[in-house]
């Protein structure tokens, strides 16, 4: 009796904390693209079925909401919104619903990125100019490295992330940037590496499914063909094998600046951001030399990622085995 006792009192300890939902959180059942745009006049987080198809706005908040992320069951987004004035993380259900925050001291949190296994982020604080990991209920920030733009691999070993030892925050909170690379650390050594040594100016990394690639957004000094070209607008998107074998271009700049690949979750396309005049659209290419599609064509779109159901795991623990237990016991089976 006194174990019955205790699993209720869990239970409803759980629900009292939103941890535990009577009605349980849901992931799409087709594969889904969450993104940002500003279509309407406001940055708003929408969802696209992979064709571009069927773009639905999420959040319709007037304030500034982007960055999501789906969590590895797809049940969740975590996003970055500014609705209490300062920048940080919030949680919703992938429908849109039951928006709270993550952590109750909001200091200014961004770009997020899960654990595989869900029970963690990791992110940057700009007013540190470092990344930082944190469990899901908001407890345990600890400072990891210092760098920005984190993302976590598949297999939880490693996070990738840009550095810069002249990051610095100037007037009004503009990020300086002079030789940005990307580097990566071991979580289990926490020993750093630089990817691609040698090279700089390369920022968005991006793992692959199974972590054997990784693809990013670079400027190639050598290959501006234009002296006094602004070099901003010669960013573009690469892959290379995850030992730095085998760097491919994968888009080009020729016609606009490409940046922020995002991989589909079979691993064999790549979604990424294209300067066209002055809007910013979401296109989607395959790896074996397809012919890029544009999937957006109102506003500025960016902030991209994929989820489909076919391909996740079911990684937490899930509430309603809870019921299954309970009812074992309860029945004596």
């Amino acid at each position: 009796m006194k174990i019955v006792k205790s699993i209720l009192y869990t239970l409803s300890t759980l629900l009292a904390l939103g941890i535990l939902s009577t009605t349980l959180a849901k992931a799409p059942p087709t594969p889904k693209i969450v993104f940002t745009s500003n279509r309407d006049g406001n940055f708003e987080i929408y969802t696209m079925n992979p064709d571009g198809s069927k773009q639905v706005n999420l959040t319709e908040h007037r304030a500034s909401d982007y960055n999501p992320v789906w969590s590895p069951t797809g049940e969740q987004i975590l996003f970055v919104s500014d609705r209490h004035e300062t920048k940080d993380l919030y949680l919703m259900d992938a429908d849109g619903t039951k928006v709270r925050k993550v952590f109750p001291n909001l200091v200014g949190r961004q770009h997020p990125t899960w654990s595989p296994d869900g029970k963690q982020f990791a992110y940057h604080r700009f007013d540190k100019l470092a990344i930082y990991t944190a469990s899901r209920d908001g407890q345990n920030e600890e400072k990891l490295v210092s760098g920005l733009w984190p993302v976590w691999s598949p297999n939880g070993s490693e996070i990738a992330f840009v550095a810069d030892e002249k990051f610095a925050l100037v007037a009004n909170g503009v990020l300086q940037v002079e030789a940005p690379k990307i580097q990566i650390i071991n979580l289990q050594t926490n020993t750093e590496e630089v990817f691609l040594q040698g090279k700089e100016l390369m920022f968005n990394p991006a793992w692959s499914p199974n972590g054997n690639k990784i693809a990013f957004s670079w400027i190639d000094l050598d290959a501006i063909p234009i002296v006094g070209k602004d070099i901003a607008d010669s960013e573009a998107v690469y892959v290379v094998n995850r030992d730095g074998s085998g760097l491919k271009q994968i888009v080009d700049a020729e016609d606009g600046a490409t940046s922020h690949p995002i991989w589909a979750p079979q691993g064999d396309e790549l979604i990424y951001e294209k300067q066209i005049r002055e809007s910013i659209h979401l296109f989607k290419i395959a790896l074996d030399g397809g012919t890029p599609e544009k999937l957006t064509d109102r506003g500025d779109n960016f902030g991209a990622d994929w989820f489909d159901p076919e391909f996740a795991l079911p990684v937490s623990p899930q509430p309603q085995l809870l019921t299954t237990v309970w009812g074992k016991m309860k029945t004596g089976n």
